[in-house]
C-alpha cells in the first residue's frame, strides 16, 4: 500500500502508557485503565410500602377516633347535664 506524504501526517501512532510493576522478581507491564471507575455510596435504601402507608394512615384514624370520642362525650354527657330553665 503506498500512502502519499500528505496522509502519512495525518495517521498518528496510537501511544499507550504502561506501568511497570514487579511482582515476585517477574516484570509485568500493566496498561492503564481505559475508563477511571470511581466507587460509588450505595443507595438509601427507601423504607417498604407499609411504612409509608400504612403508618401515617393509622395515626390519621387515631388522630379522628380521638376527635370522634372527644366530641361524642360532650353530646351525651355535658349537653345533658345541665338544663335551661325559662
Amino acid at each position: 500500500m503506498i500512502l502519499a506524504p500528505a496522509a502519512l501526517a495525518q495517521v498518528e501512532t496510537p501511544t499507550e502508557t504502561t506501568n511497570t510493576t514487579v511482582e515476585q522478581g517477574a516484570v509485568v507491564d500493566v496498561p492503564e485503565p481505559a475508563v477511571e471507575i470511581v466507587p460509588e455510596a450505595p443507595a438509601e435504601a427507601q423504607p417498604a410500602w407499609t411504612f409509608r402507608y400504612l403508618v401515617p394512615t393509622s395515626l390519621v384514624i387515631a388522630l379522628l377516633v380521638v376527635v370522634g370520642s372527644i366530641v361524642a362525650y360532650f353530646l351525651k354527657v355535658v349537653r345533658t347535664r345541665y338544663r335551661l330553665i325559662q
